[in-house]
């Protein structure tokens, strides 16, 4: 990566997280060629599935939108790059609408975060995707709490409208759920 390529990797990671915390990703695969002991020393909260290791977003290495890890970052964090990044470094966005976007997408992360809340359903912790749909899943009656259903309905619709955004601006072209 040349130095202008860096600095701005540098300004829109640190202006992001997305990817990291909680809000692209719910979990982050290690691969066989990662050391766990060594992710572990680093703060990293390694799972098992069926015997593959796993960490869950929010990454715990993450600190006001930087990587404590970076150096020793596992292998998937190192190859990720979102569609913001690619297409501003080849030319096809500039760094100022990618940021705009950033920001907006953060906005919207953060109206849902209050959605959840005013569905009864404080932070937990976990992925913000997971939050949402464990909330919408909860069963409800609208006649006893209106306030509930409204929100519950702006949760769906701004969960729809981050999924999208996400898709569409975020993942990497030739990412599953990206539809390539």
């Amino acid at each position: 990566m040349s130095a202008p390529d860096a600095d701005v990797s540098t300004r829109l990671c640190t202006a992001c997280g997305l990817c990291c915390d909680g809000t692209l990703f719910q979990i982050v695969r290690v691969l066989p060629e990662d050391n766990p002991a060594r992710l572990l020393a680093l703060g990293l909260k390694l799972r098992r599935k069926n015997g593959a290791p796993y960490f869950e977003q929010p990454c715990s290495a993450l600190r006001d939108r930087c990587c404590t890890a970076y150096a020793d970052r596992p292998t998937r964090c190192r190859a990720f790059t979102c569609r913001q990044l690619a297409e501003v470094q080849a030319g096809l966005l500039a760094e100022g609408d990618a940021l705009s976007l950033i920001h907006s997408t953060h906005g919207l992360a953060q109206h849902l975060r209050g959605l959840l809340q005013a569905c009864g359903q404080p932070d937990d912790g976990s992925a913000l995707q997971d939050q949402c749909e464990r909330a919408l899943a909860l069963r409800l009656d609208p006649a006893l709490e209106p306030e509930a259903a409204a929100a519950r309905q702006q949760l769906a619709q701004g969960l729809h409208e981050l999924r999208r955004v996400l898709t569409e601006s975020f993942l990497p072209a030739d990412h599953p759920a990206a539809g390539a």
